[in-house]
């Protein structure tokens, strides 16, 4: 499904880290929450979204040790 949307929660797991983290990322603009349309608090994230986060990056060469 194209927008699917699923819990901070759940893309926390999906990315394997923290709730916090997972905030840091939106604060930052890597990553979109929305207002769910049934609870006002209750936020969401597209897994589409998320799964892009879980993809290889290039790495700076300059920052490789």
């Amino acid at each position: 499904m194209p927008n699917e949307f699923i819990s901070l929660q759940e893309a926390a797991e999906v990315l394997e880290v923290s709730r916090f983290t997972l905030w840091r990322l939106i604060r930052d603009g890597q990553l979109t929450a929305y207002q769910s349309s049934s609870d006002r608090r209750r936020k969401l994230v597209r897994r589409e979204d998320v799964e892009a986060l879980k993809q290889p990056r290039p790495v700076d060469p300059k920052l490789v040790a």
